[in-house]
């Protein structure tokens, strides 16, 4: 009867294999190179802003990194790898999950402590300029700390597997990690009282609103696997292509304003594919978000780095990582039965769609490159480095749209 421990950690060694075969072809060895020059930067960037900023700047950053950090443990999904047919077929060994229950847990805790750990070091020179020591009780902050993270890992496993994820056991899970990292770190005395007092609300809430369950919650359970699963082949989805099992589609209407206006001429055989591939475009989550995402990206590297030269690395960077996303979408286009109801030639779709991502990638390569411009020193050196940036991300863009076919 204990065969579920078997079937769990199949899946979850299919899973292991499934990342790593992912992560070997996003992190090759162009992107390690990339994130080499940038990890240099960051940290040389790092130190002379150490030896120019004030105090008050110091805890400024650090109160925003705990806050995304604190965002980080709480918001991320945990792993239940349960799905839909568990409640018919594992339903007469739904008890012995609860080893299943622990592993995970025991899991996910080791690696929300080793990112507590990383992220401790890495400001550590802050916290040593703006920090206040009182060793004799360092220890215990950390335990608390480390108690806080096991609690809320425990808690969020539990809501997704016998009840229901809620936001207000999300938000006060989030407020107790938030203050029991400030308590390590800046050690003022009042942030016990409100960790306390946050705990006995949390414990209230979840006393009011939660019944206790003993039966796991399938369906329910089966659902939040899948979400998470489908966020993270999302995030992959920005370096390589994976396959998607749902497509959202949807009218954005903020974004019609991009559509090009309808006239006779769209109806033409010429131009009769170009209006459905913007349409196509921009109400595809998978593929202006995912323009979008990794524009966000470049310009969070521009704007900390703020050097010429790194910025036309980024830049590059993000033409490659975007363009080899969007290829692809034309065999996917043409697979649906609609691409093939109107009488056009194939060349006219495949001209049609190469326009489509010629035009992405210029505006959006022109506009990273006149944000790196204005972030950056204007003189005539930083801009013909940039306008040589825009020449060299469309031209490797170009390479891959020509192989549209």
């Amino acid at each position: 009867m204990t065969d579920i421990t078997t079937i769990f950690n199949d899946r979850r060694k299919k899973e292991r294999e499934k990342r790593a075969l992912y992560s070997k072809y996003i992190f090759n060895s162009h992107l390690i190179m990339f994130l080499i020059i940038v990890l240099g930067a960051v940290m040389i960037n790092y130190s002379k802003w150490l030896a120019v900023a004030t105090k008050f700047e110091m805890r400024a950053v650090l109160i925003i990194a705990i806050l995304l950090l604190s965002y980080l443990i709480t918001f991320t999904k945990a792993k239940t790898f349960i799905k839909e047919a568990d409640s018919v077929f594992l339903l007469p060994l739904e008890k012995y999950y609860v080893k299943i229950y622990k592993n995970t847990l025991t899991m996910s805790t080791i690696g929300h402590l080793v990112i507590t750990v990383i992220f401790y070091f890495g400001t550590k020179p802050i916290i040593d300029r703006v920090g206040e020591f009182q060793n004799n009780l360092q220890i215990i902050n950390v335990a608390i700390l480390f108690l806080a993270i096991i609690v809320v890992n425990g808690m969020k496993l539990g809501e997704a597997v016998y009840n229901k994820p809620k936001i207000t056991s999300s938000v006060l899970q989030y407020l107790i990690l938030v203050l029991s990292l400030l308590k390590v770190v800046l050690h003022k005395n009042y942030y016990d009282y409100m960790v306390i007092t946050i705990f006995i609300i949390m414990v209230m809430v979840m006393i009011k609103t939660n019944k206790v369950y003993t039966n796991i919650n399938w369906y329910g359970a089966a659902d939040y696997d899948k979400q998470r699963k489908e966020n993270y082949l999302k995030f992959v989805n920005m370096f390589v292509d994976v396959p998607m099992d749902n497509i959202k589609v949807a009218r954005r209407k903020y974004f019609d304003i991009l559509l090009p206006k309808l006239k006779e001429d769209n109806f033409s055989v010429e131009n009769s594919f170009k209006y459905y591939y913007y349409r196509v475009f921009l109400r595809q989550e998978n593929t202006i978000f995912l323009a979008l995402r990794l524009m966000l990206v470049a310009v969070m590297f521009i704007y900390s780095l703020k050097n010429s030269y790194v910025s036309m690395v980024i830049i590059v960077s993000y033409s490659y990582l975007t363009i080899i996303q969007l290829v692809p979408l034309y065999k996917k286009i043409n697979n649906s039965i609609w691409s093939h109801v109107l009488p056009v030639k194939e060349e006219i779709k495949v001209n049609s769609f190469r326009h489509l991502l010629t035009v992405v990638m210029l505006l959006t390569t022109l506009l990273l490159t006149l944000i790196s411009i204005l972030l950056t020193n204007i003189n005539i050196n930083n801009v013909i480095i940039n306008i040589v940036a825009l020449i060299l991300a469309n031209l490797v863009a170009r390479i891959f749209i020509v192989k549209v076919k």
